[in-house]
């Protein structure tokens, strides 16, 4: 069976890194990371991935999966991934309408923000994606509403972007977000001036500023700074690295000024993340449960 002629697409994707860059399409798409770690971006919100990442996002909203610079460096790293597509029309309207569905169609609407499910107890969701990837027909169907289902009944489950979230994005904005947010992956460690990323979209400091903020709900400094803690973050728990040694690492210019934004992003110092999250020097991957300590928003569906 072609895959353009079914209903739910799944892709198994082995790469050295993730090649697929910001972009959005009208389709439900479920990701689980198997291999690979680097930053996810779902809407306006910026985290650290690693394996396990088990996402949800809904129908049009922007999201990337973009691997950390040792998987563009290193041939022998591998990033890997099941890709579930599907369109919430594919049910039809009545068969979401009826009683059973309730809990799915809920979490649908709620995936249109991105839900994060915590590596934690999530067992049965990969194997039920495995399972799914491995059939065609009514019997792949019938794995992925099971799928579906279990995810609603999951407790450890986090909404990504912000309450309200709703850029103004069209498909146009595709190669020009793009060419900005590889330029400032590539070069957020460093130092960055506003004109240096105007430029490469051939734009004024102030127009580049307000369509930037007008497509992805943040501003230019935020995005940035958000980038720039999130590499700290992982430093902080993969290396005994001084503080100081990531502040300047992760491309800040002060350790004050390090201090100041980890805690209004994190809402904690990073010693205090640190101990919060201390591990053994033979753990390689980071535990889901170290990625986002503010508080993100729960959500039941039972």
């Amino acid at each position: 069976m072609n895959p353009i002629d079914m209903s739910f697409n799944i892709l198994h994707v082995k790469l050295p890194y993730f090649v697929v860059p910001w972009h959005f399409h009208p389709e439900v798409e479920i990701m689980y990371v198997i291999k690979g770690e680097g930053t996810r971006f779902v809407g306006d919100n910026i985290e650290n991935f690693s394996a396990g990442d088990f996402v949800i996002v809904g129908s049009n909203t922007p999201h990337v999966w973009r691997n950390n610079e040792k998987h563009y460096k290193n041939k022998d790293l591998n990033a890997e991934c099941l890709v579930l597509f599907f369109k919430e029309e594919t049910f039809g309207e009545y068969f979401l309408s009826i009683p059973e569905m309730s809990n799915i169609k809920r979490m649908l609407v709620d995936a249109k923000r991105g839900i994060k499910f915590s590596d934690k107890n999530s067992s049965k969701l990969k194997e039920l994606m495995i399972r799914a990837s491995k059939e065609k027909g009514i019997n792949r169907m019938l794995i992925i509403l099971g799928l579906l289902q279990e995810m609603t009944n999951y407790q450890n489950s986090d909404l990504l972007c912000s309450i309200g979230y709703n850029p103004d994005i069209k498909y146009e904005d595709y190669d020009r977000l793009n060419k900005c947010i590889e330029y400032i992956m590539v070069n957020f460690e460093k130092k960055i001036k506003l004109k240096e990323v105007a430029d490469v979209v051939c734009m004024t400091p102030n127009s580049f500023c307000r369509y930037f903020k007008k497509r992805t709900a943040k501003t230019f400094s935020r995005f940035l700074t958000e980038l720039r803690i999130g590499k700290a973050c992982q430093l902080l728990i993969d290396t005994d690295e001084k503080i100081i040694e990531i502040a300047f690492e992760s491309g800040f210019n002060s350790l004050s000024n390090f201090n100041d934004q980890f805690l209004k992003v994190k809402k904690i110092g990073p010693r205090e993340y640190r101990s919060r999250n201390h591990i053994n020097d033979n753990l390689n991957q980071i535990d889901e449960s170290y990625v986002h300590l503010a508080a993100p928003e729960k959500k039941s569906y039972t």
